[in-house]
């Protein structure tokens, strides 16, 4: 199974509603695990780093993942992030 880890920021300025972003991505990715939960012990596919705006402050830097990390600053950011997931689906069949 694919795990992805989704960071998110403090929600001091939001400007879209991160855990829509998050619904959705559950939805369309049945089969992706995703997880808030950070456990240093684990490795994951991907992270993603859904900052509620565009100075995306919150640290990330410690967390990478096999393919990259993905840091989502608005709604426009979703449609890459999409067919980020797609390419690592692929990549796994």
């Amino acid at each position: 199974m694919i795990e992805v880890l989704i960071k998110y920021c403090g929600g001091c300025n939001p400007r879209y509603d991160r855990g829509q972003i998050v619904e959705k991505l559950k939805k369309q990715y049945s089969t992706i695990n995703f997880t808030s939960s950070i456990d240093p012990r684990k490795s994951w596919d991907l992270v993603i780093v859904l900052s509620g705006c565009m100075s995306s402050c919150t640290t990330h830097e410690n967390l990478n993942g096999k393919h990259g990390k993905m840091i989502v600053r608005s709604l426009k950011d979703y449609k890459t992030l999409v067919h980020k997931l797609d390419e690592i689906l692929e990549s796994n069949i």
